[in-house]
């Protein structure tokens, strides 16, 4: 029996969203060129505002899977959330959409990542190599510093063969949401991948980015199986009281026979 999550909120600022519009004006990706049908930034928007005030069912469907979770009494979220996850100076991770929501076990805090296709980010590599030239350009870049501090969050060093190919926004988005709940003094910290499957996705890679994830939870959690759509892995005891889940969500955000038609309807637009 599906468990019933009280209905919440989705705010920016002082703001209410409760159209896609107000999202766009309110909330917008860093790039404009990012908010189109069928791609993430506009899928992840679509897929929240069509839910409120109910929680999105597929994320809901995740939390469920899970034994750790219970009915959410509680919950707000905030698109394009930025967090602070060291001192340094310059840009810091932009959460897609950034829960914090209760149930009988207490406070709880979502770090929601939306993809289509697109990547993970620069391998941690590409990073280095980013860092490297900036740091030779400017003798007061952090970049390199930051890199080498992230890495070390997670007890891994870049020398490791497998290291290098960890994707860098997984690592400073699981940064993010352990940051805030230490912050909020929360117990239980989840980032979940949430998938959009949409005409313009390409299923190549999205295989590519489930195999970046299940590397990124093999190399950094010791995680050794794979995480598929509805499921959480975990708890990943990051310190004595608190514990990071990871989850993968699908959402088949067009009908497929509609695209195989070409006649596409899509609500909400």
């Amino acid at each position: 029996m599906d468990k019933i999550h009280a209905t919440g909120t989705i705010r920016k600022e002082l703001h209410l969203l409760t159209t896609i519009d107000e999202w766009h004006r309110f909330a917008p990706p860093k790039r404009d060129i990012h908010w189109k049908d069928g791609r993430s930034a506009k899928e992840n928007a679509r897929a929240w505002i069509a839910a409120a005030p109910n929680f999105q069912p597929d994320v809901a469907q995740a939390l469920e899977n899970c034994p750790d979770f219970g009915p959410l009494r509680f919950w707000r979220g905030e698109p394009e959330a930025r967090i602070f996850i060291d001192r340094h100076r310059g840009e810091h991770p932009n959460i897609d959409l950034f829960l914090v929501a209760e149930d009988d076990h207490g406070l709880m805090v979502i770090a929601i990542e939306a993809k289509a296709d697109e990547t993970f980010g620069d391998t941690l590599a590409d990073r280095r190599r980013h860092a490297e030239a900036a740091l030779a350009s400017n003798p007061n870049s952090k970049a390199l510093i930051r890199l080498g501090e992230l890495v070390d969050r997670y007890g891994l060093d870049l020398q490791h063969p497998h290291v290098p190919r960890l994707r860098y926004q997984l690592l400073t988005a699981t940064a993010a949401v352990l940051e805030q709940a230490k912050l909020r003094s929360s117990k239980r910290a989840v980032l979940i991948a949430h998938e959009f499957v949409t005409p313009l996705t390409d299923p190549a890679k999205r295989e590519r980015n489930s195999a970046d994830l299940d590397h990124f939870l093999s190399t950094a959690f010791g995680f050794g199986g794979q995480l598929t759509p509805g499921g959480l892995a975990g708890p990943f005891q990051i310190e004595s009281t608190l514990n990071l889940y990871v989850g993968k969500v699908r959402t088949v955000a067009w009908n497929e026979q509609e695209a195989s038609n070409g006649t596409i309807n899509i609500p909400g637009s």
